[in-house]
């Protein structure tokens, strides 16, 4: 275990959930938002780089994937808190639309928790799209201190068809296959057209 904490790719991710607790002390000390902001753009580079090593360095292992998903999984739920407290109205002018994708995502984590006693982060190239669209979400209002109820409706239907897809994988899958790709993927061949373009557009080798 200490040999895979080592590893840069790890440590990466350890800088990103170093971060969390500064950013919830910017927050709760009323700083401005922007400088959560700046903090989340570099989350995010962490987030990428640190998937991007552990592949290309071979550094693939099962305490880096779990940190991974504690740490997207953590921000995230961070992220919908700092909302609440510094920019309310994103909940009080969208209640059922926001109260319908946190369902779906507490569903999806419910799941995954009581099917294989851990946060299941599949990984899904949905998943992957919608976390992008949430996150560029969150930085403009947390940049901006307002918020694009356009952008938020995008972004919470997307985050809602990837959480009904990451429940469905969850309940047919008997063990938590984390680079998948799609549920889609079960049925089709994997040198199908389909496959093939999903897979170079997400840059999955």
């Amino acid at each position: 275990m200490l040999e895979d904490l080592k590893k840069i790719s790890n440590q990466i991710t350890l800088v990103r959930l170093s971060l969390l607790p500064f950013m919830w002390f910017l927050i709760l000390m009323n700083y401005p938002l922007y400088y959560v902001g700046i903090l989340l753009i570099i989350c995010g580079v962490t987030d990428v780089l640190d998937g991007y090593l552990a592949r290309r360095l071979n550094q693939v292992t099962e305490i880096g994937s779990r940190m991974d998903s504690w740490a997207d999984n953590l921000l995230l739920i961070s992220a919908i808190l700092w909302t609440a407290l510094r920019l309310p109205e994103v909940f009080t002018e969208n209640l059922p639309l926001m109260l319908t994708a946190l369902g779906f995502y507490a569903v999806f984590l419910l799941v995954g928790a009581m099917k294989f006693h851990r946060f299941a982060n599949l990984h899904l190239y949905l998943s992957k799209l919608a976390t992008l669209v949430a996150y560029f979400f969150l930085v403009h209002a947390l940049l901006t201190g307002i918020y694009s109820r356009g952008f938020f409706i995008f972004a919470a239907l997307i985050s809602i068809l990837s959480n009904i897809e990451g429940i469905a994988t969850q309940l047919i899958l008997s063990q938590v296959d984390e680079h998948m790709g799609s549920l889609i993927f079960l049925y089709l061949k994997k040198d199908s057209p389909l496959v093939l373009w999903i897979k170079r557009l997400f840059r999955d080798k």
